[in-house]
């Protein structure tokens, strides 16, 4: 199963990258081919900058810890999923392309070994305009807020057992985000995220590890 569903992920990200990267554009004049971008490289001149986005996205758990889930094509995937929507908007350029916005969002966790629950996450983001590479733009952002369940899934069950007195239902959320968007489409984004909740070593819920899911996600920017 953890090979079928790591092929399952490399295949939906590498048919993005290759639609996005073989639908003819114009690259903009007066552009080097590859560069860090300060501000919106895709805006036209006069246009303000998109403030606003709303995310669909969705994956698989992942048994493994925060660092192993990073490990994309590696991690020991379960046949249990997230799916769900949030919004976000950026509130202050901080300069030399960060910006600092919010977000939040819902979503329903279930599975072959987990019973359906809810989530609701909120938290402060930071993004970079990111690296452009021809009509490619490339954007990491990360995420650091809350996060609350209506039940645990098998992995946090296990996890609070662990800690004996260990709680999952409020937890610490985090989002480390990379997210790629062509030119000839700027509003739309094809995004990977971690979906990371972790007691933060007890601060929490008496928790180290909550559950960890690898999702792609689609979003829109207005």
């Amino acid at each position: 199963m953890k090979n079928q569903n790591s092929a399952v992920v490399a295949i939906i990200v590498a048919a993005a990258c290759y639609g996005y990267s073989t639908i003819p554009s114009p690259a903009a004049e007066n552009s080097p081919f590859i560069y860090f971008a300060t501000s919106d490289p895709f805006l036209k001149q006069g246009q303000a900058p998109t403030r606003n986005d709303i995310t669909v996205l969705g994956g698989p758990f992942v048994e493994n810890a925060f660092g192993g889930a990073t490990q994309i094509f590696g991690a020991d995937y379960t046949s249990n999923y997230i799916l769900g929507a949030a919004y976000g908007r950026d509130f202050y350029d901080l300069g030399a392309g960060f910006v600092l916005g919010g977000v939040g969002g819902v979503a329903i966790r279930f599975g072959e070994d987990d019973e359906t629950s809810g989530e609701a996450w909120a938290g402060v983001r930071v993004r970079q305009q990111g690296l452009v590479i021809g009509d490619l733009l490339f954007s990491p952002a990360f995420t650091a807020g809350f996060s609350a369940v209506s039940g645990e899934t098998e992995i946090e069950k296990r996890r609070e057992a662990r800690r004996g007195d260990g709680d999952a239902s409020f937890l610490g959320f985090l989002g480390p985000e990379l997210s790629v968007r062509w030119r000839g489409a700027p509003n739309l984004e094809l995004t990977w995220q971690l979906h990371h909740r972790s007691g933060a070593n007890g601060t929490f819920g008496d928790m180290g590890e909550g559950s960890n899911a690898n999702t792609i996600g689609i979003r829109y920017r207005f």
